[in-house]
């Protein structure tokens, strides 16, 4: 027997998937598939015919079952779905963001989403705040920061607290925000537990890891924010730890009053 082509592969699973999830959840003859798929006898025919033509069911001892191709491709396309279903969640989050960029699938599959509403703006801010509020270690590179949140992000991050806390900023940010909160500008920067790098971002969001166990991406928009999304997988951390390297390791520590630098940053890079 011919392999089917990948593609006449696909388009049989996405017309014959129930019937193949079926069996592969229960191997049934032909009178019980009928039950289970509450299908014609015909139709069931025509479908367990194309089925077994692409190598994908056989018969044995009176019942049909999934070939290990089958099973196979059955957990393939099941896969498929579940990852559409994660796109689903974070598309409306996602599609704020400029189509020039891109996120790797790995920080999407199985990513939380927290949309920002109308009725209720500080939501997102909120939520993120809990976040670094939680973690002892924190990692933030942003092209943006938002006012009116600066004070509350040092408060919750590290003021007060035996935590760590690492931000990258373009230096138009540093500018505006030295500008903007002078006072809590010098706090931060006198802070041995604070580290602030000027470094160029390459990417319109803002990239936080938190300790060692989540990471979240929050989408800006000229209105503001658009969301968060949040991901705790080993592969979204993976992903996430090299866009945080890419932007540190061309970035440079700023310097505290009177010039001196927090070698720090450099002494215990290994600290985050």
């Amino acid at each position: 027997m011919s392999i089917p082509a990948p593609e006449d592969i696909a388009t049989i699973l996405l017309k014959r998937y129930e019937c193949l999830n079926t069996l592969v959840n229960q191997p049934q003859a032909k009178p019980e598939l009928v039950d289970t798929l509450d299908m014609p006898r015909s139709t069931l025919d025509d479908v367990v015919r194309e089925l077994e033509q692409a190598d994908l069911v056989e018969y044995r001892d009176g019942d049909w079952y999934p070939t290990q191709s089958g099973r196979l491709a059955c957990r393939a396309h099941r896969d498929y779905l579940d990852q559409l279903d994660s796109l689903g969640d974070v598309s409306s989050v996602l599609d704020s963001m400029d189509t020039d960029e891109e996120i790797s699938w790995a920080f999407i599959e199985g990513a939380d989403t927290y949309e920002t509403h109308s009725s209720i703006q500080d939501a997102v801010m909120t939520t993120l705040l809990d976040f670094v509020e939680g973690a002892t270690e924190v990692r933030v590179v942003t092209p943006n920061v938002v006012a009116g949140y600066a004070d509350r992000f040092y408060e919750s991050g590290v003021s007060g607290r035996n935590a760590a806390f690492e931000m990258g900023i373009p230096p138009e940010v540093h500018a505006w925000f030295h500008s903007t909160y002078p006072s809590i500008s010098t706090d931060v920067l006198n802070d041995p537990d604070v580290d602030v790098l000027r470094a160029s971002i390459p990417f319109s969001y803002g990239l936080s890891i938190f300790d060692h166990d989540r990471a979240g991406i929050t989408i800006f928009t000229e209105q503001g924010i658009a969301g968060l999304i949040v991901n705790d997988t080993d592969d979204a951390l993976s992903w996430a730890e090299k866009q945080y390297e890419r932007v540190k390791q061309n970035a440079d520590p700023i310097l505290l009053r009177g010039g001196s630098v927090k070698y720090r940053i450099n002494s215990s890079a290994d600290r985050f």
